[in-house]
């Protein structure tokens, strides 16, 4: 994440003399986008609309890099810029801050005769050093690479540890940088950085209790296509987006948006992070930018704070306040004196550190380096002056706060257990014990905490009273107590199932050699299973079910779970424009059960209750819209001017609404804007008959015969102004305007099954079921 308040005026050279959306601007962007892939520029917000909801709507459009009171500076690639384009804002096409100014490079052999870091590597000389450290400390650390990329270029870590193959009681910690490939300044700190480690190793207390006692794993460079775009001997010319025009820092899950929030699929440089990142319990983790200077902590996505908001006050308050002590006058005092939380700054979707922290339960937070993104390499001597301090302080953070290892109090194995923080751990903020080992780090700030740890298998053990101090160590080894008798237990992630659709179901079950597995599946197909985490169940029936599983080990003992109405399966309906029969189902937003619903959504939708002698009531289980944008509005009737009931927003919850007209039906009217977009809403839908009592609404009509084949008549007591029926899906199979109050419709031809009857009168309009044989 790139982005930055002018605080220290940074100059760009403009293509163009002025602002405009045609002619020679728009002329030089095509001519940059087709030589580069993407293109730098500049435009200004409507100073007289709320600016947070500008920024939301134009994050999701372009890629964001500064902010200046009401001037954006931004990056797009060519889908980007021709959805900017339909915005009608005037721009300035920018020279890329990569192509400012020559910058000094050298080759490998160039590098080996040099005792400074003023210089950028080459690639090939960038790939030389890395390997060149494991030649000459082949006991410290070793080269990894996690992908090579179509072009040949790869992601290269730098592994650093004093038993390089040996699984250790020990954080895992990891920098990484330049993942916006135009953004350099932390590629060679980062190589300067691993020098340091590894050349002070045994001679420097701190360097050599940091290699002891971490396990520290360091990528210099996440974005090798972007960065040597101009060509592999030179970073003049490189891009911030990856060989595909994709912004790598909006491309990762994200805690809000979900899955692929930029709309594209994961590059192959998230992937093979988010593989690594699978693979390690990575305890702190950093990742580098440049275009800014200051330490911006989570959230970005979201306006809540983290629950560890003060201890990573605290953290980037010591980073930033240390490089003040040594830096120059200014810098790295962006924001609030060198520190944001993202939010605060912007929002943006897809970064790698909400993803870090939500996903991974680890702390990372984004370091934006230097105001100008590709300084002259003599000034990198003097921004590792200015860092390295900081550098060594964030990586013995990981060490610090409560630490240990979690046991099996009979054997004495290591137990993958949950550390759970109680009254404090929230968004996944908890921590777990990484095997094989079994240790745990939890940084957290001073003060007082119950710490609770849990696992499948084992009984939960809660540690009241844990005293942390800042800067320091608590060392609380735990010894969890295992089931002893054979226990049977599963779960599904979800128990409400959409009709015609499918559940997987997973073993819990405890005890010694289980070899055996019976389950049954009321309502299910196939209806058995001797799998031990059968999958693709399916439920194409309406209802409630039970499931049992009954486990055997290799003694013949057997136990039996039941687990009583357990799926509940039933009709799902998402917000669109139409009308509805039902007496049972769940009602969505436009995302459906898991996503959210979408931008600029008008929608109105009715429910009308099946069940003559009851109105349809909805109980919203979960809401979550935009405060004020979006809103949903409900009316007592079958259509919008019916009575208003209420309007709801944000996170009020409309909790329970009942019908109280003749038709037992309700409306909803939903409205978003074009910004952001939350998770929605779930109502159930029922038809509601009164506390037990059935409660029958008088009808001025009678029909008969009901069931009916081959005619069916309608006499009313009040003039009928229209006629109408509607199958189940809600398709109107017939209409008419009478001229008399006794009515005969013929039934020839008509399918057998459910229909609703649409009666209007003077006023007031009925429904009734008809049942065709």
């Amino acid at each position: 994440m790139t982005r930055s308040i002018f605080i220290i005026l940074f100059v760009f050279l403009a293509l163009s003399s002025g602002w405009g959306q045609t002619g020679n601007n728009y002329q030089k962007a095509q001519k940059s986008l087709n030589e580069r892939g993407e293109v730098c520029f500049q435009f200004r917000i409507n100073p007289d609309q709320p600016f947070r909801e500008q920024l939301e709507k134009l994050t999701r459009i372009v890629s964001i890099d500064r902010v200046e009171n009401n001037t954006i500076m931004a990056y797009a690639n060519q889908k980007e810029f021709n959805e900017f384009l339909k915005l009608g804002l005037d721009y300035e096409i920018l020279t890329p801050p990569s192509m400012l100014r020559k910058p000094l490079m050298l080759n490998s052999k160039e590098i080996r005769n040099r005792t400074d870091w003023d210089f950028y590597p080459t690639y090939q000389g960038y790939v030389d050093m890395m390997n060149q450290f494991e030649t000459d400390y082949p006991d410290l650390c070793e080269v990894v690479n996690i992908k090579t990329l179509d072009s040949g270029h790869k992601l290269l870590f730098i592994h650093i540890n004093d038993s390089l193959g040996v699984d250790q009681n020990e954080p895992e910690f990891m920098y990484t940088s330049t993942m916006h490939g135009d953004e350099v300044t932390g590629y060679v700190l980062m190589l300067h950085l691993i020098d340091y480690l590894l050349s002070n190793y045994g001679s420097d207390d701190q360097a050599t209790g940091l290699v002891n006692n971490i396990d520290i794993w360091i990528n210099p460079l996440a974005n090798p296509d972007g960065t040597y775009a101009g060509g592999d001997n030179t970073v003049y010319g490189a891009t911030r987006f990856n060989a595909n025009g994709v912004d790598l820092n909006r491309n990762y899950p994200d805690p809000r948006a979900g899955a692929h929030p930029d709309g594209n699929e994961y590059q192959p440089e998230t992937q093979a992070f988010m593989d690594f990142a699978d693979a390690h319990d990575l305890v702190l983790s950093c990742n580098m930018h440049g275009g800014a200077e200051v330490c911006n902590y989570p959230w970005d996505t979201w306006s809540k704070r983290h629950p560890d908001d003060a201890w990573w006050i605290y953290v980037c308050r010591q980073y930033a306040d240390t490089v003040h002590k040594y830096g120059p006058s200014g810098y790295m005092t962006d924001l609030n004196n060198g520190i944001t939380d993202g939010y605060d700054w912007y929002s943006i979707t897809g970064g790698r550190q909400d993803y870090m922290n939500y996903f991974r339960h680890c702390r990372e937070f984004t370091l934006e380096l230097s105001e100008t993104k590709t300084p002259p390499a003599n000034q990198l001597p003097d921004f590792w002056d200015y860092n390295y301090r900081s550098f060594l302080n964030y990586m013995k953070q990981s060490v610090y706060g409560v630490v240990g290892r979690v046991t099996n109090a009979s054997n004495g194995n290591p137990v993958p257990a949950r550390v759970f923080v109680e009254n404090h751990d929230q968004d996944n903020s908890f921590v777990f014990a990484s095997m094989p080992v079994g240790n745990y780090n939890r940084p957290i700030k001073a003060g007082t905490w119950d710490f609770t740890f849990s696992s499948f298998g084992y009984y939960s053990k809660t540690i009241e009273n844990v005293s942390v101090s800042d800067e320091d160590t608590v060392l609380l080894n735990v010894q969890l107590q295992p089931y002893v008798n054979l226990h049977a237990n599963f779960y599904t992630h979800d128990t409400l199932v959409e009709k015609g659709s499918m559940a997987d179901f997973f073993d819990t079950s405890t005890g010694n050699s289980i070899d055996q597995w019976d389950w049954a599946f009321e309502g299910g197909n196939p209806g058995t299973s001797e799998d031990q985490n059968p999958a693709g169940i399916l439920y194409d029936s309406v209802g409630t079910f039970d499931v049992s599983l009954t486990v055997t080990d290799t003694s013949g003992s057997s136990n039996t779970l039941l687990k009583e109405n357990y799926i509940r399966v039933s009709e799902f309906y998402n917000m669109k424009d139409t009308t509805v029969y039902l007496c049972e189902g769940f009602f969505f937003d436009t995302g459906g059960k898991t996503g959210n619903y979408g931008d600029n959504e008008d929608y109105v939708m009715t429910f009308i209750s099946m069940n003559d002698s009851g109105s349809l009531k909805a109980t919203f289980r979960a809401f979550e819209l935009e405060e004020e944008n979006d809103y949903l509005e409900v009316f007592d009737g079958h259509d919008e001017n019916a009575p208003l009931i209420g309007t709801w927003s944000g996170t009020d919850n409309p909790g329970t609404l009942i019908a109280s007209n003749n038709e037992g039906a309700l409306t909803f009217r939903f409205h978003s804007n074009d910004t952001i977009n939350y998770s929605g809403w779930m109502a159930e839908l029922s038809c509601d008959t009164g506390v037990g009592i059935v409660q029958s609404r008088s009808l001025p009509f009678s029909v008969y015969p009901n069931p009916a084949s081959g005619k069916l008549i309608i006499h009313s007591q009040v003039p009928v102004s229209q006629i109408s029926i509607f199958d189940v899906n809600g398709r109107m199979v017939y209409q008419s305007q009478p001229s008399s109050q006794t009515m005969t419709i013929g039934l020839t031809g008509w399918k057998k099954g459910l229909y609703i009857l649409h009666l209007k009168t003077d006023g007031r309009v009925y429904n009734q079921k008809l049942i065709i044989r």
